[in-house]
């Protein structure tokens, strides 16, 4: 138990108060990272001063979360936004779960599983406990039934004072025009018609002081730690004979086969093999690169719960396992090249996409994990495999962040255009500001053709005309927003000649008497 209760609970309130100052009704940007950076830090002081240190291995971890929660500060591409705060959280969990025993390094699977849940569970059963070490005198040495006496002279005070003050500020707000608009803000501010908001935000301000104190309390003081169970028995006891193991890996291997043996014939033998088999290559790209992605996640899900569930009674089955899952992973990689080599195909003739690009992104960073597991499997190390995967959700966030996702696809298809495709817009206007300063480069480029440079000028134009309506709190500030906006006013020449109106909310340009939409698509695959 902690030494007082007050600071716990105090630390728990400006957490779940922070919660309701920055993200009610605020999309997030730099409050994401204060957030983050307010609950780590409540955390250490409270571990300071209950003297406790933190483990040295909670550095690395809560850097890295630091890092995911900058990225909503710095891009505003949602995937890559939703994937660095959801990696951001995850971790947070993680390094509090953790934070006195650094064993987040050394975790299997089962172990990650296990410390978040021991977490969660502290979070909603730990701050019942707290009312049994309240001493019966405060640290002051005043009894309870004295603070109550002084609680019942508060509260006469305020009733006393409340219509005089009440009284003294209608003379007031008659003497000076400046307080009495002051008065009428704040007034307006506690409004009956926004009560039953106001007491929703009350509510859950104290419904997350409550979890947070369970957080902040077990990340300091843990009282159940879960430790490193490392290459031994997890959590399942094996229950799968050797026998279906085996029928179960050597089936998908020999479905595998097949399957590749067909890319080497088609896809990686060109296109003359395709052609002769009545398919055109863009159809035979279009198909099937993210299903094969999915198919690769899936037999790296095989993969880990036969490992779990297996018996492998003596080396020789051990090894047998061993050698049909590196099979297995061998060939997942071919059908990732496969499933690249498509994409690669399709994005020559007909140009990136968001979707495309994460997939672009995904593959190779799969291909990646395959490798360390099999390298995991090859040296008996399988209990690393919870940190690869650690390594992978938190890596990927921090890829997106680093490619920038929608600059990576102005660019694509700029060149495409200067190669001689054709520029489809559509593409563009659906970007985030992310996109703006490479829209501004490439619409100044002079191999550009004329009629890829009228489409860029009029996507800065919808650009122009969708940011001068928006406002944003301090709350929601992000750098790629401010430079954007930046950028735009600085270059308001290259779209100049089209004229802005209005339909719906929904702008549209009108240049030598021709409308172009600014529309959005929801969804481009």
């Amino acid at each position: 138990m902690p030494k007082s209760t007050n600071p716990l609970w105090l630390a728990a309130f400006v957490v779940a108060g922070a919660i309701d100052v920055l993200f009610w009704d605020k999309p997030p940007g730099v409050s994401f990272l204060i957030w983050i950076a307010l609950a780590m830090g409540a955390a250490l002081i409270l571990s300071a001063r209950e003297g406790k240190s933190p483990a040295r291995a909670a550095l690395p971890l809560g850097l890295a979360v630091l890092a995911l929660a900058g990225v909503l500060l710095v891009r505003r591409e949602p995937v890559t936004q939703v994937w660095a705060g959801l990696a951001a959280l995850g971790g947070l969990m993680l390094w509090a779960a953790t934070l006195t025993n650094g064993h987040w390094l050394r975790y299997n699977i089962w172990n990650h599983i296990a410390a978040l849940a021991v977490l969660v569970y502290a979070a909603i059963t730990r701050p019942f406990g707290l009312h049994k070490m309240q001493p019966q005198q405060d640290e002051a040495g005043v009894q309870p039934a004295r603070r109550w006496q002084e609680g019942k002279a508060v509260l006469r005070g305020i009733l006393l004072a409340l219509p005089l003050v009440a009284l003294l500020a209608l003379l007031l707000a008659s003497a000076d025009l400046v307080f009495a608009e002051r008065l009428d803000a704040v007034l307006d501010a506690l409004r009956l018609e926004r009560l039953p908001e106001t007491l929703f935000r009350l509510t859950y301000v104290l419904f997350f002081t409550f979890i947070f104190c369970g957080v902040l309390l077990h990340a300091v003081l843990p009282r159940h730690t879960i430790h490193p169970a490392g290459n031994g028995p997890g959590v399942i006891k094996p229950f799968l004979g050797w026998t279906e193991t085996a029928i179960v890996l050597g089936s998908v291997n020999a479905l595998f086969l097949f399957f590749v043996a067909l890319q080497f014939q088609y896809l990686f033998g060109g296109q003359a093999n395709i052609t002769a088999a009545g398919f055109t290559y863009a159809e035979y790209a279009r198909r099937g690169f993210g299903e094969l992605v999915w198919v690769a996640v899936i037999s790296l899900g095989l993969i880990l719960s036969l490992e779990t569930a297996a018996r492998r009674e003596t080396p020789a089955r051990q090894r047998g396992f061993a050698m049909l899952c590196a099979l297995l992973i061998v060939l997942v990689l071919v059908i990732l090249a496969s499933a690249m080599q498509r994409l690669v195909l399709y994005e020559q003739a007909y140009s990136f996409t968001r979707l495309r690009t994460y997939t672009y992104l995904f593959i190779p960073w799969l291909g990646l994990l395959l490798l360390a597991v099999l390298a995991l499997l090859l040296s008996r190390q399988t209990g690393r495999v919870g940190l690869a995967l650690l390594v992978f959700g938190l890596g990927f966030g921090l890829l997106l962040a680093g490619w920038n996702v929608d600059d990576w696809i102005v660019r694509r298809n700029v060149e495409r255009a200067v190669s001689g495709a054709e520029l489809d817009e559509q593409y563009l206007v659906d970007l985030s500001s992310d996109a703006l300063p490479a829209l501004i480069e490439q619409v100044q480029r002079a191999d550009l053709p004329a009629e890829a440079r009228l489409k860029l000028g009029k996507v800065l134009a919808c650009y122009q005309a969708e940011t001068a309506l928006e406002t944003r709190p301090w709350q929601s500030f992000n750098l790629s927003e401010w430079r954007g906006r930046q950028a735009l006013a600085a270059n308001a020449g290259l779209w100049s000649g089209y004229k802005v109106y209005w339909d719906n909310h929904l702008p549209y340009l009108v240049k030598d008497g021709v409308r172009y939409d600014c529309y959005r698509l929801a969804f481009i695959d």
